[in-house]
C-alpha cells in the first residue's frame, strides 16, 4: 500500500489544505503563513510578529482571550511560532473537538480584530516575547550567532522583531501589510490525528471555502528577492559575557538554501558529529577530553540561506579560545579520520527515527509538515531527504566535507566572563 499523498489539495479561493491520520485521542490544527522576518519592511522589524499576534487576539466573533479560553475548555492547547520564514497558528484538542477548532481558525483568518486597542495590547506582547530571551545568560552570544552568522540577508535581524521600531506604528500600515501577505491564498492549513477524512473535508469546504483573499493595497509588492552573500575569510569576533556562570564558544558556518540539493549530505554530516549522545563532538569534548561542560551542533535551514552552529560551554577552568580550537579541529576531522560503518549506521538510524512519522503525536506531525511546505516548499520534502541519505557513503559524505566546511570561512565566537569586547584579526 503507498504512502497518503503529502501534495495539498487547494480551495477556490487558493488556500492550501492537507490532513494526516494518525492514530491518536487528539487532533492538531496548524495554520501556516509563508511569511516571516525576513518579509519585515526595512525599519520595521517584528511587523510579522506583531500582525500574528493580532490574528491570534480577537475577531469579528471571538472577544480577546476567547479562542484560549475555548480551546482550554476543550481540554487542549495553543500557541503562535514566528520564524524568519513563516508565521504559524497551532492548536492540539480531543479529537472529536476538531469541528470546532476548524470553525474558530477560520474565523480568525477571515475576520481578524485590526483596531488600535488590539494593536495596543498585541505590542505589550511583543515587547515581552523580544525580552523573554534576553534573560538568559548566554542571550549575547545568540544573538551574535545570528547577527553576524548572516552577513547580508534580512535573516541576521531575527523573527521577533524591534519593539523600537513598532512604538510609532498605526493600524493603517498594519491593516495593509497584512492584506498583502497574509491572506488565505498565501497559507496552508494542516489537520492531523485522529479524524474521519470525508468529515475534514466537508468542514474545510464549509468553513474556509467562502473566505475571501483580501484585495492587495495597490502600493503593496512583494519583497525583493534577498540573496546572502558569502563569508570572504575567516573572523574572530570576542563578546562579553557579564551574568554567565562559564565562558563559551561558537563556530558558524554557511550552508546552502533549504532547497539545496546537497541539503542530505549536511544532514547526515550534522548527525555524524552530532546527533545523539553518541556525535563525535560530545564523544571526544566532553567525555574524552572534558573540555566542554556541555555543547550542540545544530543545522539551521532557511529558504534562503543557513548556517551550521557548533557551540559549547567550557568546562570549569577553561576559557573559551581552546575550546574553540578543538571544537574546529573535531568538526574539520571528519574529513580526514573514516567513517566507519557502525558510525554511518547508526547516524542514518537516528535521522530515519527523526523522519520516520510513523509513531508521531498528531501535534509533531502538524509541526513537521507545516514547517517543511513554508521552508522547503515542499510538505514531502524530509522523506525525499532520507531518500538520498540512506544512499550515501562515509567516504562521499568526508569528501562534501573537505570542500564545503574544511575550505570555507568560518566566524569564530569566543565569550569570556568579564573579557573585553571586540574583533580579533
Amino acid at each position: 500500500m503507498s504512502a497518503p499523498s503529502l501534495e495539498p489539495q487547494r480551495l477556490p479561493n487558493g488556500l492550501l489544505w492537507l490532513a494526516r491520520p494518525v492514530a491518536s485521542t487528539q487532533a492538531a490544527v496548524r495554520v501556516v503563513y509563508r511569511c516571516g522576518g525576513r518579509d519585515d519592511p526595512t525599519g520595521r522589524s517584528g511587523m510579522t510578529h506583531l500582525v500574528l499576534r493580532l490574528v491570534a487576539g480577537a475577531s469579528r466573533y471571538l472577544e480577546p482571550g476567547q479562542f484560549n479560553r475555548l480551546i482550554a475548555s476543550a481540554g487542549g492547547r495553543s500557541g503562535i511560532e514566528i520564524d524568519e520564514d513563516f508565521a504559524a497558528l497551532q492548536t492540539v484538542v480531543p479529537a472529536h473537538q476538531l469541528e470546532r477548532v476548524l470553525w474558530a481558525e477560520a474565523e480568525r483568518m477571515s475576520n481578524p480584530r485590526l483596531e488600535p486597542d488590539a494593536l495596543v495590547t498585541a505590542r505589550q506582547q511583543l515587547r515581552q516575547a523580544v525580552q523573554a530571551p534576553q534573560l538568559h545568560p548566554y542571550a549575547r552570544l545568540d544573538l551574535a550567532v545570528q547577527r553576524h552568522g548572516y552577513l547580508t540577508h534580512p535573516y541576521q535581524r531575527g523573527a521577533l522583531g524591534d519593539p523600537e521600531q513598532l512604538k510609532d506604528l498605526d493600524i493603517d500600515t498594519v491593516r495593509a501589510f497584512h492584506a498583502n501577505r497574509f491572506g488565505c491564498d498565501r497559507a496552508l492549513l494542516v489537520v492531523t490525528g485522529a479524524f474521519d477524512e470525508a468529515a475534514v473535508a466537508r468542514w474545510v469546504m464549509h468553513y474556509f471555502g467562502s473566505i475571501r483573499p483580501p484585495m492587495p493595497p495597490a502600493t503593496a509588492s512583494e519583497p525583493v528577492d534577498v540573496r546572502e552573500s558569502r563569508r570572504p575569510q575567516s573572523q574572530t569576533q570576542k563578546l562579553s559575557l557579564a551574568q554567565a556562570p562559564l565562558p563559551a564558544a561558537a563556530l558558524v558556518w554557511q550552508v546552502p538554501r533549504a532547497d539545496d540539493p546537497t541539503l542530505p549530505i549536511w544532514q547526515l554530516a550534522h548527525a555524524l558529529l552530532g546527533l545523539g549522545r553518541s556525535g563525535r563532538l560530545i564523544d571526544t569534548l566532553v567525555d574524552e577530553k572534558a573540555l566542554a561542560h556541555q555543547l550542540s551542533l545544530r543545522l539551521d535551514t532557511h529558504r534562503d540561506a543557513g548556517l551550521l552552529v557548533a557551540q559549547a560551554l567550557a568546562a570549569h577552568g577553561q576559557t573559551s579560545a581552546p575550546v574553540a580550537q578543538a571544537l574546529q579541529q573535531e568538526v574539520l576531522r571528519l574529513a580526514d579520520e573514516p567513517v566507519t560503518d557502525e558510525e554511518l549506521n547508526k547516524a542514518k538510524a537516528l535521522l530515519r527515527r527523526q523522519t520516520l512519522s510513523d509513531d508521531w503525536t498528531a501535534d509533531r506531525l502538524a509541526r513537521s509538515l507545516g514547517t517543511a511546505w513554508a521552508v522547503r516548499g515542499d510538505a514531502g520534502a524530509p522523506a525525499k531527504d532520507m531518500a538520498t541519505w540512506v544512499k550515501l557513503s562515509g567516504a562521499e559524505v568526508q569528501q562534501f566535507w573537505r570542500k564545503q566546511v574544511v575550505q570555507a570561512p568560518v566566524l569564530t565566537l569566543l565569550a569570556d566572563i568579564g573579557a573585553a569586547a571586540g574583533v580579533a584579526a
